[in-house]
């Protein structure tokens, strides 16, 4: 077994408690934020539905560069509904878990930058991007989605165990 399939639970169990979050998000909040500096609910879940899809290019590309001086700059998806997401969501994820399978050991060891403008960012082995900025950052914003239901009366999944939605009346 290769280190990535040894990833494929967890990436699993955390893809799983995502699309439970993103299928809950009402498409007339789409709009919705928090606050004037927020991002509103629709960039969240986009965002959501993208980060799976830097495993490819994590692990098919040596840098990111978000921002290239010459060519446009990276962009999020901008679907407009729920089920949109939803399938774009699905669709990275079965990319990166067929990647994640079938990786080999020593390309995770290898280093990877994120660019801007040409210049880098941060360099990491690939093992330490796909935890950081697939795994931990879809978990980060999850959680931000989250939120954003919770203040919008959705009733919040469990993830780890019962949510106090779960739970019932108090």
């Amino acid at each position: 077994m290769n280190i990535g399939q040894t990833m494929i639970p967890e990436f699993d169990m955390e893809m799983a408690n995502t699309r439970k979050v993103l299928q809950l998000v009402p498409d007339e909040k789409w709009d919705w934020k928090i606050h004037d500096k927020s991002n509103t609910v629709g960039w969240v879940a986009n965002h959501l539905a993208d980060i799976p899809a830097w495993v490819e290019k994590i692990l098919c590309h040596d840098t990111l560069d978000v921002e290239p001086v010459e060519g446009q700059p990276y962009q999020s998806p901008v679907e407009t509904s729920t089920a949109a997401v939803l399938a774009l969501f699905d669709k990275n994820v079965a990319t990166a878990r067929q990647l994640l399978e079938t990786v080999e050991d020593a390309k995770l060891f290898e280093p990877w930058s994120l660019l801007r403008q040409g210049q880098e960012l941060m360099t990491l082995p690939r093992l330490a991007v796909l935890r950081t900025w697939v795994l931990n950052h879809t978990i980060h914003h999850r959680a931000h989605l989250c939120v954003y239901l919770r203040v919008n009366d959705v009733p919040v999944p469990g993830l780890y165990g019962p949510s106090a939605d779960d739970a019932g009346p108090a």
